[in-house]
């Protein structure tokens, strides 16, 4: 997978916090994917979200219904 400059700066600023704070308990630090698959996790622990110009509601439906 292809990520833009910008992508790749956000998830290094949010492995970076994650990793200190990790750090700060004597936990080892999470690699980039695992960074990734807990941010893909907690998008589906909200009731919606807006990606790529569609907006899904968790129940599986859009905002059409479908």
């Amino acid at each position: 997978m292809k990520l833009s400059p910008e992508t790749r700066d956000i998830i290094r600023q949010y492995k970076t916090a994650v990793n200190e704070y990790r750090k700060s308990f004597g936990l080892s630090p999470l690699k980039t994917e695992r960074i990734i698959e807990e941010i893909c996790y907690h998008m589906t622990c909200q009731c919606s979200v807006y990606i790529g110009g569609a907006f899904i509601i968790q129940s599986g439906q859009d905002a059409t219904g479908k």
